[in-house]
């Protein structure tokens, strides 16, 4: 009985209930059905529309993961003050935020770091 190659065995994942498999080999050729929808992409890409469709009982194509995840590396920038995390997800001058404690902070990073000063020397003082 003759073996197959590389080049003709399938492979083959189990994720959350679906099966995933790559018939080509190529790193973009990875295949499932979620909700009768076939969708074809990369490993990762596949992951998230299958944990996408269990969280939210929703389908979600690989492709929009890969529109949202390239614009917020291009364009995010962190800075950070006196061990906060100040994000800048879209460019703009005053759309910096961080989190404090339970709030959201939002604004310029001037404006932010001068908030977060005063805060630091209330806790200071007690």
């Amino acid at each position: 009985m003759a073996q197959p190659n590389e080049a003709e065995m399938k492979k083959r994942l189990f994720h959350r209930g679906h099966n995933i498999e790559n018939a080509s080999g190529a790193p973009n050729g990875w295949k499932t059905t979620i909700s009768g929808n076939t969708i074809i992409s990369k490993l990762s890409l596949v992951k998230k529309s299958i944990d996408w469709w269990y969280d939210m009982q929703t389908f979600m194509p690989p492709e929009k993961f890969i529109i949202a995840g390239s614009r917020e590396k291009a364009s995010q920038k962190v800075e950070d003050y006196k061990g906060f995390k100040l994000i800048n997800d879209n460019g703009d001058l005053n759309g910096w935020y961080v989190i404090l404690g339970t709030k959201l902070l939002k604004g310029s990073p001037t404006a932010i770091k001068k908030h977060l000063d005063l805060v630091i020397t209330k806790m200071q003082k007690k």
